[in-house]
């Protein structure tokens, strides 16, 4: 689980699929042992308002439902986000998307969900 603390932590990921790179699903409790005040974080990044967080100096709102590991994993091997190539049919992207626009092959058309 993530908490507060997490959002101006030097380990804090930024990520939608893990928290941190020592707890990736988080912790069980309210605090962190592992918890470092990030020194170069923004001031106007350090708080967010509940359900939301910061990542790429945009204000997210968290998904209602995580993710199972599994599917994490599957996220991971899968998208090209991360492969760098279409998960239907292993086309090759040249580029990413621009922020807000989803992943789209050219070849098949498979569409990011």
């Amino acid at each position: 689980m993530k908490i507060p603390d997490c959002n101006r932590c030097q380990f804090y990921s930024h990520q939608l699929y893990f928290v941190c790179a020592i707890h990736p699903d988080g912790v069980e409790d309210d605090s962190c042992l592992d918890f470092r005040p990030d020194q170069n974080l923004q001031e106007e990044e350090s708080w967010a308002p509940d359900g939301y967080f910061w990542y790429g100096g945009e204000l997210i709102p968290e998904r209602l439902s995580r993710k199972t590991r599994e599917e994490q994993l599957q996220i991971l091997d899968t998208h090209p986000f991360f492969t760098g190539v279409c998960p239907q049919c292993a086309e090759v992207f040249s580029t990413s998307p621009t922020h807000g626009v989803k992943w789209q092959c050219d070849r098949c058309g498979w569409l990011e969900a």
